[in-house]
């Protein structure tokens, strides 16, 4: 592996100066956190952390909750740290923030990619160690990353480079939703947990070992609704890189 300190630039995965916004919600699921820290360290990709201590977020709760100049104010205080940081690619593992981060900033020369895409590049590229494994996995597809931001095949290409994908009946832009998300401010934690429920057991119909979702809040909305092991794309990935 050579790594050009000039230009900071990894000549094996070609993603430049790498940032990573973990998101509210990621900070509150520490697996994952921890997944992209190895993750990161077996691809030997330097990267600047842009919110693991706290204090930033992508700035798309104030704007629901109406604080549209305070939002807008975070916006320009994210772009600036960005920016400083002299970053090219912006890796986040939560679909809301990939989703304002694309739409609602104006990050110039910056590429925005989910987790998903990321570790789908460094594999591709092989400057990601992984190997196969006998388990059988299926996906849950997170709202806000297929029907939000049409992000359907990385996840699935790399759950295929570690073990084997059973497709529920449910998939792709007909996916069920987790029942979390925005459903939080408009029905009860039974009308979720019901709706989590049922995907629970469509995804459990496949008959697959462990459930992978890429989304921390489905990740913690699937777990209510089935007894199998449910774990972020991130994760699965970890536990398979390549000594």
């Amino acid at each position: 592996r050579r790594y050009d300190y000039i230009r900071g630039v990894d000549s094996s995965t070609g993603c430049g100066n790498v940032g990573y916004f973990a998101g509210c919600m990621t900070l509150l699921s520490p697996r994952i956190l921890r997944a992209m820290e190895q993750i990161f360290e077996a691809a030997g990709q330097k990267v600047w952390w842009a919110d693991r201590n706290g204090g930033v977020c992508c700035g798309r709760p104030l704007k629901l909750a109406g604080e549209v100049d305070a939002s807008r104010e975070m916006m320009r205080h994210n772009t600036a740290l960005i920016a400083k940081h002299g970053i090219d690619t912006l890796v986040t593992s939560c679909p809301i923030c990939l989703k304002v981060f694309r739409e609602d900033y104006n990050l110039q020369g910056v590429e925005v990619l989910h987790h998903s895409e990321y570790i789908q590049r460094l594999i591709e590229q092989g400057g990601l160690p992984v190997e196969l494994s006998g388990n059988t996995y299926t996906y849950h597809d997170p709202c806000e990353l297929g029907r939000g931001c049409g992000i359907y095949a990385p996840p699935r290409s790399v759950i295929e480079s570690i073990g084997i994908l059973v497709e529920p009946a449910e998939t792709g832009a007909g996916a069920l939703c987790c029942g979390s998300s925005i459903a939080n401010t408009a029905i009860s934690d039974q009308a979720q947990l019901t709706i989590a429920t049922a995907l629970g057991h469509s995804l459990e119909a496949t008959g697959a070992d462990e459930i992978v979702t890429a989304c921390p809040l489905c990740k913690k909305a699937v777990q209510r609704g089935t007894q199998l092991p449910v774990s972020d794309l991130a994760e699965v990935v970890a536990r398979n890189l390549r000594e």
